[in-house]
This record gives structure tokens, sequence and C-alpha cells, in this order.
């Protein structure tokens, strides 16, 4: 049995979750656990993969996400449908908000709504060329970055409905990567500061209990079965 390390981080940060009633069915370990990393949760930063054909790379994005602690993935299925590869996974798809659209459009008309700026991975000339360079956007509004599959790359409807483009530079021969590698670049360039400095998420109170709450109950679920109840994926809305 794998043990359940309550501090992998350098501090402990302030939760605004209170008790729950479920709280002594689980370690102390686990729901502390739980509660740092939702204090430490993003939402005003989020992933959006269009129609990636290949699941061990939509998974591994999953999981990326997940570390970061972007806690939002949107997935766009109109050609190619997602499952998650729990070995893949390592349990990560059960602590992202997984949110599935039927194409672009629904999914651009979503993101706009709640306040997202869209910004697409591209080489045009006008791209910006670091990630880096997006962490003062981040600063005046939310950002959705769009990813798309491993052979065509972001639709053109993705490029037209977008208000940026962006791309990582590169030295070699080769001028792409794996989709889940550049997902892990361009996180980690908007947001190794806050991931060094462990600080504190944007991620509301209200959002942190809904959370904390089924994750916990979930837990539970899981530990009086005996086994796995999430051996399929389903998106948490």
């Amino acid at each position: 049995m794998k043990h359940f390390k309550a501090y992998p981080f350098g501090r402990r940060l302030e939760s605004v979750v209170g008790p729950h009633p479920l709280d002594g069915v689980l370690t102390p370990e686990r729901t502390e656990r739980f509660r740092q990393v939702l204090a430490r949760r993003i939402t005003r930063l989020t992933v959006v993969v269009e129609n990636c054909w290949d699941p061990h790379n939509a998974t591994a994005v999953l999981r990326t996400c997940e570390a970061f602690g972007v806690h939002a993935l949107h997935v766009i299925t109109s050609r190619n449908s997602f499952r998650v590869n729990r070995r893949i996974s390592q349990g990560a798809h059960r602590y992202v908000n997984l949110v599935e659209h039927r194409d672009t459009s629904e999914a651009i008309r979503a993101l706009r709504e709640d306040g997202f700026r869209i910004l697409v991975t591209d080489l045009s000339s006008d791209a910006a060329r670091d990630p880096h360079d997006l962490r003062d956007a981040l600063d005046r509004h939310p950002l959705a970055l769009v990813f798309g599959n491993e052979e065509s790359g972001v639709s053109e409807e993705a490029k037209e409905a977008a208000d940026g483009r962006f791309f990582i530079p590169m030295a070699g021969f080769v001028q792409s990567l794996n989709l889940s590698v550049t997902v892990a670049v361009s996180l980690f360039s908007i947001r190794h500061r806050e991931l060094a400095q462990e600080s504190q998420g944007d991620m509301s109170a209200a959002e942190q209990r809904l959370w904390y709450d089924r994750w916990v109950r979930r837990q539970a679920c899981r530990r009086s079965s005996g086994g796995d109840r999430d051996a399929a994926w389903e998106p948490c809305r």
C-alpha cells in the first residue's frame, strides 16, 4: 500500500475548508492534503485540447494540469472522443474538472461567457514568442490556452476566434513538441514563480468547499466499496 504524504509542499497554506462530516473516514494526512491542494488551485488559467486522437497524450495533458494546479481541462470532441487512460493518469483524473465540448464553437462560447480570453498555439509571425509573455496578460484577465491535435494543430476556426497566439521558441531542426510536453512547458513558463513560492491560488472559498466535498465523498465511497468507482471517465460539471 502506498503511504499518502500530507506535505510534498514546503509550507502550509491557510485553508478556507472547515471540518467535514466525512473527515473521520479518511486519514488526517489525506484530508489535509486535499485542503492544501485546493488552497493552491488556479481557475483563471485553463487548458483546451482540440480533438486529440491519442488517449495517452490527452491523459498526460490532464495529469500535467493537475500537477501544475490548473483546475479545469476543456476537451473538444467533435472528431475524436476522449477517454482517460488510468495508467497514465495515476489518479489525476479524480482531481481535475474535466469539461467536454461537442465542438470548437461551443467551447469558445462557453469560455467567453466565463470571461476568458482565448489564446492558441501557432507559428505565425504575429504570435508571442514565449509563454513567459503571457504572465502579464494573466494578471489582467483569465486565459484559456488552446492546443491542437498531433497531426494538424489548432483548427482554423479556433485561430479565427482567438484573441491572440503564442508559441514556444526552439533552437533545433525540430519545430514541434509532443502535445503534453508543449502544455507542460507552457504552464510552467507561466506559473513557475507561483509554484516556486507556493503561492495561494485563486479558487474561491465556495469552490474549494464544493470540490473538497466531492473529493472526500468520492474517496469515502471508494474505501467503503473496496474498489475504484472511477473506472470510466465522466465530465465533472
